[in-house]
Protein backbone atom coordinates (compact mmCIF):
# COMPACT_ATOMS: atom_id res chain seq x y z
CA UNK A 1 0.00 0.00 0.00
CA UNK A 2 1.32 3.66 -1.03
CA UNK A 3 2.38 6.00 1.78
CA UNK A 4 0.93 9.23 1.69
CA UNK A 5 4.13 10.65 0.59
CA UNK A 6 4.41 8.07 -1.85
CA UNK A 7 0.68 9.47 -3.74
CA UNK A 8 1.79 13.25 -3.35
CA UNK A 9 4.90 12.56 -5.41
CA UNK A 10 3.16 10.46 -7.98
CA UNK A 11 0.15 13.08 -8.33
CA UNK A 12 2.84 15.82 -8.66
CA UNK A 13 4.70 13.97 -11.38
CA UNK A 14 1.05 13.61 -13.41
CA UNK A 15 0.62 18.02 -12.65
CA UNK A 16 3.72 18.05 -14.08
CA UNK A 17 1.93 17.00 -17.22
CA UNK A 18 -1.25 19.39 -16.96
CA UNK A 19 0.57 22.70 -16.59
CA UNK A 20 -0.93 23.07 -12.87
CA UNK A 21 2.79 24.24 -11.00
CA UNK A 22 0.54 26.01 -7.99
CA UNK A 23 -0.72 22.37 -7.27
CA UNK A 24 2.37 20.86 -7.87
CA UNK A 25 3.98 22.87 -5.28
CA UNK A 26 1.06 22.61 -2.51
CA UNK A 27 1.82 18.97 -3.01
CA UNK A 28 6.02 19.43 -3.05
CA UNK A 29 5.57 20.44 0.21
CA UNK A 30 3.20 17.84 1.76
CA UNK A 31 6.38 15.53 0.79
CA UNK A 32 8.99 17.67 2.30
CA UNK A 33 6.43 18.11 5.76
CA UNK A 34 6.52 13.93 5.75
CA UNK A 35 10.26 13.83 5.02
CA UNK A 36 12.60 16.96 3.92
CA UNK A 37 15.64 14.42 2.34
CA UNK A 38 14.76 14.19 -0.87
CA UNK A 39 16.34 12.38 -3.18
CA UNK A 40 17.38 13.87 -6.58
CA UNK A 41 14.30 12.78 -8.43
CA UNK A 42 12.19 14.39 -5.88
CA UNK A 43 14.44 17.51 -5.61
CA UNK A 44 14.34 17.98 -9.29
CA UNK A 45 10.50 17.34 -8.76
CA UNK A 46 10.24 20.36 -6.57
CA UNK A 47 12.78 22.33 -8.99
CA UNK A 48 10.47 22.09 -11.88
CA UNK A 49 7.23 22.59 -9.87
CA UNK A 50 8.71 26.15 -9.28
CA UNK A 51 10.32 27.00 -12.63
CA UNK A 52 7.15 25.92 -13.55
CA UNK A 53 5.46 28.54 -11.65
CA UNK A 54 7.54 31.39 -12.85
CA UNK A 55 8.30 30.74 -16.51
CA UNK A 56 5.44 32.98 -17.56
CA UNK A 57 5.73 35.12 -15.03
CA UNK A 58 9.56 35.74 -15.75
CA UNK A 59 8.19 35.76 -19.98
CA UNK A 60 5.66 38.46 -19.23
CA UNK A 61 8.27 40.77 -17.45
CA UNK A 62 10.85 40.66 -20.50
CA UNK A 63 8.05 41.44 -22.83
CA UNK A 64 6.44 44.46 -20.76
CA UNK A 65 9.86 45.69 -20.21
CA UNK A 66 10.87 45.87 -24.05
CA UNK A 67 7.00 47.60 -23.77
CA UNK A 68 8.10 50.38 -21.61
CA UNK A 69 11.16 50.62 -23.39
CA UNK A 70 9.53 51.55 -26.33
CA UNK A 71 7.06 53.75 -24.58
CA UNK A 72 10.08 55.94 -22.73
CA UNK A 73 11.59 56.27 -26.21
CA UNK A 74 8.23 57.87 -27.46
CA UNK A 75 7.62 59.39 -24.61
CA UNK A 76 4.00 60.81 -26.46
CA UNK A 77 1.78 58.85 -24.60
CA UNK A 78 2.42 58.90 -20.82
CA UNK A 79 -0.54 57.64 -19.88
CA UNK A 80 0.10 54.00 -21.57
CA UNK A 81 3.64 53.86 -19.83
CA UNK A 82 1.94 54.33 -16.52
CA UNK A 83 -0.51 51.71 -17.15
CA UNK A 84 2.76 49.63 -17.86
CA UNK A 85 4.85 50.28 -15.28
CA UNK A 86 1.95 49.21 -12.64
CA UNK A 87 1.04 45.45 -14.48
CA UNK A 88 5.24 45.64 -14.34
CA UNK A 89 5.23 46.45 -10.75
CA UNK A 90 2.31 43.73 -9.95
CA UNK A 91 3.86 41.34 -11.75
CA UNK A 92 7.53 41.42 -10.47
CA UNK A 93 5.66 41.27 -6.70
CA UNK A 94 4.08 37.62 -7.88
CA UNK A 95 7.49 36.65 -8.88
CA UNK A 96 9.18 38.10 -5.96
CA UNK A 97 6.57 36.18 -3.44
CA UNK A 98 7.45 32.91 -5.57
CA UNK A 99 11.32 33.16 -5.12
CA UNK A 100 10.94 33.98 -1.33
CA UNK A 101 8.63 31.34 -0.80
CA UNK A 102 11.45 28.75 -2.97
CA UNK A 103 13.93 30.69 -0.90
CA UNK A 104 12.90 30.03 2.91
CA UNK A 105 11.28 26.56 1.93
CA UNK A 106 15.02 25.54 1.10
CA UNK A 107 16.24 27.04 4.30
CA UNK A 108 13.80 26.51 6.87
CA UNK A 109 13.49 22.87 6.03
CA UNK A 110 16.10 21.58 2.80
CA UNK A 111 19.35 22.79 3.87
CA UNK A 112 18.60 21.71 7.30
CA UNK A 113 17.65 17.51 6.51
CA UNK A 114 20.21 17.57 3.31
CA UNK A 115 22.44 14.65 4.23
CA UNK A 116 24.74 14.53 1.34
CA UNK A 117 26.92 17.44 -0.67
CA UNK A 118 25.22 16.35 -3.75
CA UNK A 119 22.44 17.47 -1.90
CA UNK A 120 23.48 21.02 -0.42
CA UNK A 121 24.92 21.88 -3.78
CA UNK A 122 21.34 21.54 -5.70
CA UNK A 123 19.75 23.82 -2.55
CA UNK A 124 22.62 26.30 -2.30
CA UNK A 125 22.81 26.68 -6.19
CA UNK A 126 18.68 26.77 -6.41
CA UNK A 127 18.47 29.60 -3.86
CA UNK A 128 21.17 31.27 -5.94
CA UNK A 129 18.77 30.88 -9.27
CA UNK A 130 15.86 32.58 -7.82
CA UNK A 131 17.17 35.54 -6.48
CA UNK A 132 18.81 35.88 -9.97
CA UNK A 133 15.52 35.71 -10.98
CA UNK A 134 14.44 38.60 -8.55
CA UNK A 135 17.45 40.59 -9.93
CA UNK A 136 16.48 40.05 -13.50
CA UNK A 137 13.67 42.86 -13.17
CA UNK A 138 14.53 44.79 -10.30
CA UNK A 139 14.89 49.00 -10.94
CA UNK A 140 16.84 50.28 -8.42
CA UNK A 141 20.44 49.83 -7.91
CA UNK A 142 20.99 49.32 -4.66
CA UNK A 143 17.92 47.08 -4.13
CA UNK A 144 19.49 45.04 -7.22
CA UNK A 145 22.80 44.67 -5.73
CA UNK A 146 21.51 43.45 -2.12
CA UNK A 147 19.94 40.78 -3.89
CA UNK A 148 22.65 40.44 -6.29
CA UNK A 149 25.21 39.75 -3.47
CA UNK A 150 22.73 36.88 -1.62
CA UNK A 151 22.94 35.29 -5.15
CA UNK A 152 26.78 35.51 -5.44
CA UNK A 153 26.83 34.06 -1.85
CA UNK A 154 24.94 30.89 -2.59
CA UNK A 155 26.46 30.74 -5.48
CA UNK A 156 30.22 30.56 -4.13
CA UNK A 157 29.16 28.40 -1.57
CA UNK A 158 27.65 25.59 -3.72
CA UNK A 159 30.80 25.61 -5.61
CA UNK A 160 33.01 25.38 -2.84
CA UNK A 161 31.13 22.15 -1.55
CA UNK A 162 30.59 21.03 -4.86
CA UNK A 163 34.81 21.75 -5.34
CA UNK A 164 35.24 19.48 -2.62
CA UNK A 165 32.84 16.65 -3.16
CA UNK A 166 31.79 16.04 -6.65
CA UNK A 167 33.80 15.08 -9.62
CA UNK A 168 33.82 18.12 -12.02
CA UNK A 169 32.06 16.28 -14.91
CA UNK A 170 28.64 15.31 -13.19
CA UNK A 171 26.11 17.48 -14.32
CA UNK A 172 24.74 19.00 -11.12
CA UNK A 173 28.65 20.63 -11.13
CA UNK A 174 28.25 21.76 -14.71
CA UNK A 175 24.79 22.96 -14.28
CA UNK A 176 26.00 24.91 -11.17
CA UNK A 177 28.71 26.77 -13.34
CA UNK A 178 26.45 27.36 -16.33
CA UNK A 179 24.06 29.05 -14.22
CA UNK A 180 26.50 31.21 -11.94
CA UNK A 181 28.18 31.65 -15.82
CA UNK A 182 25.20 33.55 -16.75
CA UNK A 183 24.59 35.30 -13.41
CA UNK A 184 28.33 36.50 -13.95
CA UNK A 185 27.45 37.76 -17.57
CA UNK A 186 23.86 38.86 -17.35
CA UNK A 187 23.51 40.11 -13.40
CA UNK A 188 26.84 41.21 -12.81
CA UNK A 189 27.79 42.44 -15.92
CA UNK A 190 31.39 40.65 -15.57
CA UNK A 191 31.12 39.43 -19.03
CA UNK A 192 34.95 38.22 -19.42
CA UNK A 193 34.89 36.47 -16.13
CA UNK A 194 31.83 34.54 -17.38
CA UNK A 195 33.40 33.72 -20.78
CA UNK A 196 36.43 32.75 -18.76
CA UNK A 197 34.80 30.45 -16.38
CA UNK A 198 32.34 29.09 -19.51
CA UNK A 199 36.11 28.12 -21.47
CA UNK A 200 37.41 26.93 -18.70
CA UNK A 201 34.69 24.54 -17.44
CA UNK A 202 34.10 23.56 -21.43
CA UNK A 203 37.69 22.97 -22.04
CA UNK A 204 38.20 21.16 -18.41
CA UNK A 205 34.56 18.76 -18.21
CA UNK A 206 34.62 17.55 -21.96
CA UNK A 207 36.98 14.96 -21.83
CA UNK A 208 35.94 14.20 -19.12
CA UNK A 209 32.28 13.68 -19.78
CA UNK A 210 32.28 9.81 -20.78
CA UNK A 211 32.96 8.83 -17.05
CA UNK A 212 29.30 9.53 -16.13
CA UNK A 213 26.36 6.81 -16.34
CA UNK A 214 24.49 6.71 -18.87
CA UNK A 215 21.54 9.01 -17.62
CA UNK A 216 24.00 11.51 -16.23
CA UNK A 217 26.63 10.99 -19.26
CA UNK A 218 23.37 12.58 -21.29
CA UNK A 219 22.72 15.48 -18.96
CA UNK A 220 25.83 16.17 -18.72
CA UNK A 221 26.47 16.49 -22.65
CA UNK A 222 23.67 18.96 -22.66
CA UNK A 223 25.08 21.24 -20.21
CA UNK A 224 28.14 21.34 -21.79
CA UNK A 225 25.95 22.20 -25.26
CA UNK A 226 24.76 25.08 -23.47
CA UNK A 227 28.03 26.34 -22.38
CA UNK A 228 29.32 26.69 -25.74
CA UNK A 229 26.08 27.92 -27.10
CA UNK A 230 26.26 30.85 -24.61
CA UNK A 231 30.47 30.97 -25.47
CA UNK A 232 29.19 31.80 -29.19
CA UNK A 233 26.93 34.50 -28.14
CA UNK A 234 29.17 36.10 -25.54
CA UNK A 235 32.49 35.72 -27.60
CA UNK A 236 29.91 37.61 -30.96
CA UNK A 237 27.97 39.99 -28.95
CA UNK A 238 26.88 41.68 -32.52
CA UNK A 239 25.74 38.61 -34.17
Amino acid sequence: MSSERDIAIYTAQILDQTNLPEEMITLMKRVIELNPDLNDDERNLLSVAYKNSINQTRKGLREIKAYIQEQQNDGQYPNRLNQLLEFKQQMFKELEAICNDLVQLVDDSLIPAATTSEARVFYEGLKANYYRYVCEFIDDDDEKNTVAEKANQCYNSAIEIAKNDIPPYKPSYLGLLLNYSVFLYEILDKKEEAIELSQRTYNESSPLVEENSESSFNNATMILNLISENLAIWNNPGN
